[in-house]
């Protein structure tokens, strides 16, 4: 019951509650971001001329000194920044064991339009014993897109479509975590949406077909690639799994 419950909130957009497992981080000092406590704060400097390669995580816990962890290699990451928020960790040896997360991003720009999309990637990290330590990454998913595709060439074109000359398509995802149960991390739920617009296009059709009508003029969700999963995590290997398959929507999230 109280799964389902979470489940319904990541539906509704509910936030999530502070005394869960699933925590907002604050504002610390310079660039960091903090438990609200101030318990620990971590921050991910940026990288010079775009290189990610060689990026840190800088963590500054209770009673132990700051320490720069090597992060590890994203394939492709064109940019790397901390995502606001931290998953704690339950049960017994649970203490001072997180999920951190990092995006990572990418652009593209080409002719009439660009896009950029990013992933999130939650990575463990431990801070007891006085000392920090980065664990195996548990999970990578697609988080953010935003396409925008032009459409007209001619004039032609641009009344056939009735002058909206870019396809544009964007893919959100959010996380919820329920409460924490006999493992050392808890279940959560992911929901991912896309839109499109106009309502008819897909980014991997020929658009150009047929003519637009007023009523096509709007952003209407995708199905096929607006969907939910619950994620569970998997000591065995370390890492979550999803209830079933993501759909492919590349479409949405390659740039």
């Amino acid at each position: 019951m109280t799964l389902s419950l979470i489940l319904a909130a990541a539906a509704a957009g509910t936030a999530v509650p502070a005394s869960g497992p699933l925590v907002t981080l604050v504002a610390g000092e310079g660039a960091s971001q903090c438990l609200p406590d101030r318990s620990l704060c971590l921050e991910v400097p940026p990288t010079e001329d775009g290189d990610t390669t060689g990026a840190v995580l800088r963590v500054a816990s209770s009673g132990s000194a700051p320490v720069s962890l090597t992060l590890p290699e994203f394939a492709e990451a064109q940019s790397i920044e901390l995502w606001p928020r931290l998953i704690r960790a339950g049960g017994e040896g649970g203490a001072n064991r997180y999920l951190f997360g990092i995006l990572t991003g990418q652009t593209s720009m080409y002719s009439g339009g660009g896009g950029s999309a990013s992933q999130l990637h939650l990575i463990e990290l431990d801070t007891a014993a006085g000392t920090a330590r980065l664990g195996e990454e548990a999970l990578e998913v697609p988080w953010s897109g935003s396409l925008l595709i032009r459409a007209c060439f001619s004039e032609a074109d641009m009344k056939d479509r009735l002058e909206a000359c870019h396809d544009s398509y964007d893919f959100g995802a959010t996380l919820v975590a329920a409460p924490l149960g006999k493992a050392i991390f808890p279940t959560l739920s992911y929901r991912a949406v896309a839109t499109a617009f106009p309502r008819t296009s897909r980014r991997s059709n020929d658009n150009s077909e047929g003519k637009l009508k007023r009523a096509d003029l709007v952003r209407a969700r995708d199905p096929a690639c607006t969907y939910d999963r619950v994620l569970r995590y998997n000591p065995a290997t370390s890492r979550y799994d999803m209830d079933q398959p993501a759909p492919d929507c590349s479409d949405y999230t390659t740039p």
